[in-house]
């Protein structure tokens, strides 16, 4: 808890005045030259903070979100990711100091909040979605454990009732302990194939019906919502079909969450869906062969870094997710991207 409150200081205090003697553009000149391609990452961009109830890094607010982009238009060359694929597949180069938006995980605020903020700047974005319960407005399964625990009215909470990987002891639901269980029980949730861990949700959920009134759980968009961002210029990508941690699951079962939601995109979209996001980053060289198999263009993880453009394989790219802070505090989060040469050479 005191390292969140002395980040959440130097958010609010020092990072502006850091900014201001210009020290964030002079390591921002050197560590993201002209021949960087940084490619950013969101979820959620939201207009109240009670949407984000335990503020796991998944939500940046509106404001945020436009000083964000105002920035990026200003100081980077913002293209869509499949041109800037393209451009490097032909050995064309790309423009100075390449900028891509993405999102991941095709939330509603994508379209309702994020949408108008990107038509104002007049930029694009790739979205990555996952299509299993997408026209069943099923939320996704990380998030009914938010909100099961969030709306819960217990005092504490024993996981492996539940078939969650934990030691066996009970975890506190009170006060600030409550966000370190929500999150010690999503990173326990990562470690089991998917189908147990739906399982395990499930039963979470019948065991913790909601008793306080909190924010409704996270909605996602239709397929409808999907295709009117399609038309609206954005990108879409495939994300799976139940968003599971792919080195857990069979060679089989991960081409399967690749080719069936890349082709329920395409009939949706009547498109070519070029790309695919690793859900939550993982995969292995099992992973990656896959994503090229089924025949996307690239795909993207969340190793965070830049991508060196003159030494880049399109599926292992690096992102940058954005943190929920203004301008100053987004360059110095810029400045501690892995280096171009040491993330090049990770993945050679």
């Amino acid at each position: 808890m005191l390292v969140s409150h002395a980040k959440s200081l130097l958010k609010q205090f020092a990072s502006p005045v850091f900014d201001r003697f210009g020290l964030y553009d002079r390591r921002l000149r050197r560590s993201l030259p002209a021949s960087s391609w940084t490619i950013v990452m969101y979820h959620r961009v939201i207009e109240r903070r009670e949407d984000d109830p335990f503020a796991l890094g998944m939500c940046v607010t509106r404001k945020h979100f436009d000083d964000q982009l105002r920035y990026f238009k200003r100081s980077f060359s913002p293209i869509g990711m499949s041109e800037a694929v393209r451009r490097l597949a032909r050995g064309e180069p790309l423009p100075d100091r390449a900028l891509s938006i993405t999102f991941d995980d095709g939330y509603l605020d994508n379209l309702t909040v994020a949408l108008p903020v990107l038509q104002t700047h007049q930029l694009n974005a790739a979205l990555f979605v996952p299509t299993g319960g997408l026209d069943q407005d099923e939320p996704l399964w990380w998030d009914r454990v938010i909100h099961a625990l969030d709306a819960t009215d217990q005092h504490d909470i024993l996981p492996t009732d539940f078939g969650i990987p934990l030691p066996p002891r009970r975890l506190s639901l009170r006060g600030w302990s409550r966000k370190e269980t929500v999150t010690r029980m999503l990173n326990a949730l990562w470690t089991l194939p998917i189908s147990q861990a739906l399982t395990a949700v499930t039963r979470l959920e019948r065991h913790l019906p909601p008793r306080r009134s909190v924010a409704p759980v996270a909605r996602r968009m239709a397929a409808r919502q999907v295709l009117e961002m399609h038309r609206a210029g954005m990108e879409i990508g495939a994300h799976s079909v139940r968003h599971p941690n792919l080195t857990l699951e069979s060679p089989l079962i991960v081409r399967e969450e690749m080719k069936t939601s890349r082709a329920a995109l395409e009939a949706l979209c009547d498109a070519p869906i070029n790309g695919f996001a690793y859900p939550a980053g993982w995969k292995n060289a099992d992973a990656e062969a896959a994503a090229r198999e089924v025949g996307f263009d690239y795909a993207v993880g969340t190793t965070r870094g830049v991508n060196d453009r003159s030494r880049l394989d399109p599926f292992t790219l690096a992102r940058v997710g954005m943190p929920d802070t203004g301008v100053s505090d987004l360059k110095r989060a810029l400045t501690t991207v892995t280096p171009l040469q040491d993330l090049a050479d990770a993945h050679a």
